[in-house]
């Protein structure tokens, strides 16, 4: 009995279909999907529906994504690329040293993952031989459950990616336009992939954190355009990536995936999302110019005032508030941290625990003050960017080592201030800490407000 006879048996056996029946609806199955598949492929995807499971599927045509099932062998997709990942390297269990790629593909029917572990193809990518909105084929790949759920495709030394395959029909595919044109972050909406471009305003740093056994990475920024403002959530080897982009810089966010946070919605980079810095060709306004109404949420150009109060009067969990007073104290000696830039794990006699030795790490300014406005004292955290503000410095000046960090602090003492942040409790220390988002004068202040009526 041959391939085809046996599943066809199998599948009436296990259903109670007759096998006439059976072969019927592979018929149907083969019409339904255009002759795309061999009978063979078709009886699979037939037994699949009717949930009897099979293994080593071998589907030597080319099918749909869509129509893409469990320990498929040699199968053979097009796909629009909608995603190119990073090239990462790795070190296998025996020793040897490899890399592998990942991209997403995607035509009218589903998206898929593409694992890429054969250097002809990660070469291409490499290059930029291969790149996003382009169709390609994936020839004689293996399906597999991916370990972030959902299936993938793997493409080992057997399979490859086609360039430019003939006889496509791009109506089959979504337009390349989807995936490289932007929108403006006012008009994001939840649960959508989207591209667009802003420029950062807040950078909050990299935190880790261990979930269900598995440690990770998040880094959150805020970016905005004309139309408004958007947390950008980046995770594990994107949130990495943070330390590159500073207040000011722009970035292009490709593939990223809007959902409704606590805050607001936000644009969630994974795997598949691509991050640009300063892309040419893009008009954005300036930070200072772009309307920011709080720690990040879309706000179609909509601005929040943020709440004045006296130190007396906040209360754990409250957020936008802005406390003016003068500082009155600072914290330790060590202004300036080491900062592995692979990783962002602090360093410590010039090494990583993670990645070794490092020759020239990142210089992370976080600064611990108190804060006085006749009404109350409360602790203060400025960090990077509130921190730059406060002691009047930049980050190029800090990398230079050619500012008296300790001398800077120090003339700030004394300086009356307005401070926008967010109120925590200390548990250890049983007491509310304020944490800094922004830093300003308060000449700059009372500028402002006259300019708008206030005083």
């Amino acid at each position: 009995m041959g391939e085809l006879e046996d599943l066809i048996h199998t599948v009436s056996e296990k259903t109670g279909i007759g096998e006439e029946e059976v072969k019927k609806k592979v018929k149907e199955k083969q019409r339904e999907l255009s002759g795309l598949v061999s009978e063979t492929g078709a009886a699979y995807i037939v037994a699949n529906e009717l949930g009897v499971k099979t293994k080593n599927r071998v589907i030597e045509s080319t099918v749909r994504i869509g129509d893409i099932l469990p320990e498929m062998r040699a199968v053979s997709v097009l796909g629009r690329i909608k995603a190119i990942s990073p090239t990462r390297e790795f070190v296998s269990k025996t020793g040897g040293k490899g890399k592998v790629a990942n991209l997403e593909i995607v035509d009218n029917t589903e998206s898929i993952r593409v694992a890429i572990w054969n250097q002809s193809d990660i070469d291409k990518l490499e290059s930029g031989e291969i790149k996003e909105g382009q169709i390609i084929q994936v020839k004689n790949g293996y399906v597999r459950e991916g370990y972030r759920g959902g299936l993938e495709i793997s493409i080992g030394n057997k399979g490859k990616l086609i360039e430019n395959p003939e006889d496509v029909n791009e109506s089959e595919f979504p337009s390349e336009d989807e995936f490289t044109s932007a929108i403006e972050i006012g008009k994001i909406v939840p649960d959508s992939s989207v591209n667009v471009v802003g420029r950062v305003i807040r950078n909050f740093g990299v935190n880790e954190f261990e979930r269900e056994g598995r440690a990770g990475k998040v880094a959150n920024l805020v970016i905005g355009d004309k139309s408004g403002t958007v947390k950008l959530v980046l995770w594990n080897e994107k949130a990495e990536k943070s330390v590159e982009f500073g207040v000011g810089d722009l970035v292009r966010v490709g593939n990223g995936f809007v959902k409704q946070g606590q805050e607001g919605l936000e644009v969630q980079a994974n795997w598949g999302t691509t991050l640009i810095k300063n892309p040419e060709g893009v008009e954005v306004p300036a930070a200072d110019d772009i309307i920011y109404e709080g720690r990040g949420s879309s706000n179609n150009g909509a601005q929040r005032e943020n709440v004045e109060v006296k130190i007396s009067e906040l209360k754990e969990g409250d957020k936008y508030r802005q406390v003016r007073g003068a500082i009155i104290n600072v914290f330790g000696e060590n202004f300036v941290h080491l900062m592995c830039p692979e990783c962002n794990k602090k360093i410590r006699e010039g090494q990583c625990e993670k990645c070794g030795i490092i020759e020239k790490p990142n210089k992370l300014l976080i600064i611990n003050g108190t804060i006085d406005d006749g009404s109350g004292t409360i602790s203060v955290s400025f960090f990077r960017e509130a921190a730059e503000k406060l002691i009047g410095i930049s980050s190029d000046e800090i990398n230079s080592a050619s500012v008296d960090i300790a001398a800077k602090v120090n003339e700030a003492l004394g300086k009356e201030i307005v401070i926008e942040g967010s109120v925590k409790r200390n548990d250890y220390m049983d007491r509310l800490e304020l944490n800094a988002y922004d830093v300003k004068p308060v000449d700059a202040v009372q500028a402002a407000e006259k300019m708008i009526g206030k005083i």
